[in-house]
């Protein structure tokens, strides 16, 4: 199938020239315009954006697959990113078929593919302009008067965005089997050949043609499970064979050596069995057949299937380079009995554990609270940073006047991409970019480390990998979740149970953003929205899994 793929800011016109080919019956088009209303609401605008390559390459990927099922002949389609007014052309689709249900099944699975698997995002609806909020400018507030600007904050949503936007996958490389696991594989996996190969003995016994009613068989040849000796058997005629033995040829069962009686080269059957006790030539899988699908993380299972398609050096992400650095006077090793305004250090193994799920490089060291000395100890590890692929520092993120981590990071020569985020806890999260790398100035309580790890680091952890990030799912409380309303989102740690129709939550206790006491029992986070307060027992709530349990 011809595609064409067109990612553009310009309007997309009314007029767009069919793709015509000369077995094409039908020319099916679709164009998507931006409504008036979006959540209930007016609005004078939609904004998208993308990651093209990749969004690209999807969504070429997703036509081509289709086409195996809709055997249609060229599509073209037009995304439109930026501002697209109400009443424009978001998305065009043009399909050229023989016949026009194949155009439309084509299209059909294509669009709900598309909200699915491609990087292009609706950042956020304008609000209609009857009402429209004007930004404050620099050192204004929005009530007029003089006064310092704070940094607008970002919502869970529009950093995750921000994140997944900006974090590319790190180019794929080929590694032999036995370092592949716990990396995500970059490549669709077939089938060389039928698997298994042959017909093939399931016991050790007897093989004989399947439609033969005698009972007394003639044994003609031994075939042991290295050998392959094709060949015809007659009626009356038997091969012993070894669990596991290639049959000679089609048509036979195989019959249990216990269920047999043998004198010389001659056997008889004593039971039958409904069974032919035969795995039978590409029962397991087809020639050209997928084994294992691109963005698969490989465990010891998906290994083996590997080395049975003979695929010995599959190409698979790299393990991301991690620098991680800890900051703050008062931290004290685990095994240091802490003096009054001293805490133990337990954000390092928090990292290092959690880190353990991504197939990492981890270079870990501690930084002084004060900015010049700071800068000279990572001058001395230059080269581990630069050639990081993720850095991360705990604390300093807030606005204290020893929090020198954006000014860090800046120095490093990252652009900050947003440095707050409206979400309790982990508020003072800050994100930067420098080409191809990313960074997180992580604040330095344990449970916002914790929450701020499993939304963003892991989300560009999973960019990185070649692999999109994990989801919220939906889940019912078990018990009921007690809260006073806060004007930003919450991340609630709790136990989840996979038991039932719905997983069942059950919210845990915690005081504070430094509280550490609920962490061992977390192995997931509900999402309280905004203002919302307590959640009544068996109500459903969204929450995102911290653990593969």
């Amino acid at each position: 199938m011809d595609i064409e793929i067109q990612l553009t800011h310009e309007p997309i016109t009314e007029e767009i020239q069919p793709l015509t080919r000369p077995a094409a019956g039908a020319w099916l088009e679709f164009r998507g315009v931006v409504r008036g209303e979006e959540a209930g609401q007016r609005i004078s605008a939609l904004e998208y954006e993308a990651y093209p390559e990749m969004a690209r390459r999807e969504i070429r990927r997703i036509l081509e697959k289709l086409a195996e099922k809709f055997p249609c002949l060229a599509a073209r389609v037009i995304h439109r990113l930026g501002v697209i007014p109400v009443g424009a052309t978001a998305i065009y689709v043009g399909v050229a078929s023989p016949h026009r249900g194949e155009a439309l099944g084509l299209l059909a699975e294509f669009m709900d593919r598309l909200k699915q698997d491609v990087p292009i995002w609706k950042r956020r609806a304008l609000p209609d302009r009857v009402g429209r909020v004007t930004p404050c400018a620099p050192g204004v507030s929005a009530s007029g008067g003089q006064g310092t600007a704070r940094p607008a904050l970002k919502s869970l949503d529009e950093a995750l965005a921000e994140i997944r936007l900006r974090c590319r996958p790190l180019p794929a490389i080929p590694v032999p089997l036995q370092e592949g696991l716990g990396r995500v594989l970059r490549e669709a996996v077939r089938a060389p050949e039928d698997l298994p190969r042959c017909d093939r003995s399931t016991r050790d016994g007897y093989a004989v043609p399947q439609d033969d009613p005698a009972e007394s068989f003639l044994v003609v040849d031994t075939i042991h499970a290295a050998d392959w000796k094709p060949r015809s058997l007659q009626p009356g005629q038997a091969v012993r064979v070894a669990t596991g033995a290639a049959l000679p040829c089609g048509g036979l069962r195989v019959v249990m050596q216990e269920h047999v009686e043998r004198q010389g080269d001659q056997i008889r059957i004593l039971r039958r069995e409904d069974s032919a006790n035969v795995r039978s030539r590409g029962e397991d899988v087809r020639a050209g057949r997928i084994l294992a699908a691109a963005g698969i993380r490989l465990n010891a299972g998906a290994l083996a299937l590997l080395a049975a398609a003979g695929r010995a050096t599959p190409l698979v992400s790299p393990r991301p380079r991690v620098c991680h650095f800890t900051t703050g006077d008062e931290i004290v090793p685990p095994g240091r009995t802490p003096a009054p305004g001293q805490v133990r250090d337990s954000n390092s193994i928090l990292i290092r554990g959690l880190l353990q799920n991504f197939s990492c490089d981890l270079q870990q060291a501690h930084l002084p609270e004060n900015f010049e000395r700071a800068k000279l100890e990572i001058s001395s590890r230059k080269p581990e940073i630069e050639n990081a692929d993720l850095l991360l520092v705990s604390g300093g993120a807030s606005v204290g006047e020893r929090d020198f981590t954006r000014a860090l990071l800046e120095w490093l020569g990252f652009e900050i991409v947003f440095n707050q985020v409206n979400l309790r806890p982990g508020r003072p999260l800050i994100f930067g970019v420098c080409g191809p790398r990313a960074a997180f100035g992580l604040p330095g309580n344990p449970l916002s480390h914790f929450v701020c790890f499993h939304l963003f680091v892991a989300a560009a952890l999973a960019k990185l990998g070649g692999q999109e990030p994990q989801s919220f799912l939906r889940g019912r409380l078990a018990e009921k979740l007690e809260d006073q309303p806060c004007p930003r989102e919450t991340l609630w740690p709790t136990r989840v149970a996979w038991r039932g129709a719905a997983p069942q939550l059950r919210p845990l206790p915690w005081a504070s953003s430094g509280d550490v006491t609920c962490l061992a029992q977390t192995n997931a986070l509900i999402r309280v929205p905004a203002g919302r307060g307590s959640i009544e027992a068996g109500a459903e709530a969204d929450f995102l899994p911290t653990t593969a349990e």
